[in-house]
């Protein structure tokens, strides 16, 4: 079923009639065949920062379908700039600014970029953001509980977009240890050193035996800006290290934060665990129960049910999740053994063996 922002912008297919556009971020992958209507003379290309959606589209669609952390020229057919796009309101506002900042490099003076969204997400305020592009700022339609809002373009970049300059790096204190973390709006941990991770890397302090018995192969899932991988990296000579996500900002992230560490790791995009091969010695994660706004518990239950198949036999999984989040009976299913080893007032360590 197509999600509501996507129903909203079937209403106005006239938007499409000709020329060269783009669908950033789309919520769905049917989008892309609900428009190829005959009618119209459209040339349509998929940018995508998330492989769930990417992996689909790039399957059922017969528009081109790119994936990357920030996009370029040269992702487009033809090298030629585009006549609109049309982006789908992330959940982070910097992270909306960051890709009309890119897309602005993309669409031609005089061409249209449009930000759709539910009207819970904040789209009611996107009219603000838009209008450092030009002075026509208009709301094109408002139903099903979303907004459709379109800027036409009268003042372009004055430098060509650098994803970079969205990055902040910091360093923090991981149980003594300094580790320098590069990160990017719309990536978990971006503002902070999150609390749940703090404490399940608490788990695994330097003289450890935790630590010290880790060896082989290790699976950072849902790396996020990549901290939890590079700590064992950076601390272990022993662990060969794999880091996933399906968000390519932060696999971006992830990557910078290695470098950053003079460590190194494979660091690859995947839905869920569908494009992770191999058996691991140890995976660890803090897994996201989010699925743009909404809670989505199936994300963390089939990457546990996953998990569990390519994990070794005596080997581990460890986990941090929120108190309210039902995964204890789902590892205890699974897992040989299983146990909680922390319970503080908001966050559960779950660790389980093979």
């Amino acid at each position: 079923m197509l999600s509501l922002p996507s129903q909203l912008l079937l209403r106005n297919t006239d938007i499409f009639e000709s020329g060269k556009w783009a669908i950033v971020n789309p919520s769905d992958a049917a989008i892309f065949d609900e428009l190829r209507d005959p009618s119209l003379d459209v040339d349509i290309t998929g940018l995508h920062q998330f492989h769930d959606i990417y992996f689909q589209s790039e399957n059922t669609s017969k528009f081109p379908q790119v994936f990357a952390a920030s996009f370029s020229i040269d992702d487009l057919k033809d090298k030629q700039q585009l006549d609109g796009a049309v982006i789908y309101l992330p959940k982070a506002k910097q992270h909306l600014e960051m890709l009309i900042a890119n897309l602005t490099d993309l669409v031609k003076v005089g061409g249209k970029i449009l930000v759709v969204g539910e009207n819970k997400a904040g789209i009611k305020s996107v009219g603000k953001l838009l209008e450092r592009l030009g002075s026509s700022v208009n709301k094109i339609d408002g139903a099903k509980h979303c907004g459709l809002i379109c800027v036409e373009i009268e003042t372009p970049n004055k430098a060509p977009f650098d994803i970079k300059q969205f990055g902040v790096i910091r360093t923090y204190s991981v149980n003594g240890e300094a580790i320098k973390v590069f990160s990017l709006p719309g990536v978990f941990g971006h503002k902070q050193f999150d609390p749940g991770t703090q404490l399940l890397l608490a788990q695994f302090e330097p003289r450890s035996t935790k630590l010290l018995n880790m060896k082989g192969q290790v699976l950072d899932f849902a790396c996020g800006t990549g901290i939890i991988g590079t700590y064992f990296a950076k601390l272990n000579a022993k662990v060969k290290l794999t880091m996933s996500d399906v968000s390519a900002l932060a696999v971006y992230c992830t990557k910078q934060t290695l470098e950053l560490n003079a460590v190194v790791g494979d660091v690859i995009a995947s839905d869920g665990m569908k494009q992770v091969d191999g058996y691991f010695d140890h995976i660890i994660s803090n897994p996201p129960f989010h699925t743009g706004i909404r809670n989505d518990y199936s994300i963390t239950q089939q990457f546990i049910a996953q998990a569990h198949k390519q994990t070794r036999p005596r080997g581990t999984l460890d986990i941090v999740a929120n108190k309210f989040l039902p995964y204890s009976e789902v590892m205890g299913g699974l897992y040989f053994r299983s146990k909680t080893l922390v319970s503080t007032n908001k966050y559960n360590i779950y660790e389980a063996a093979k």
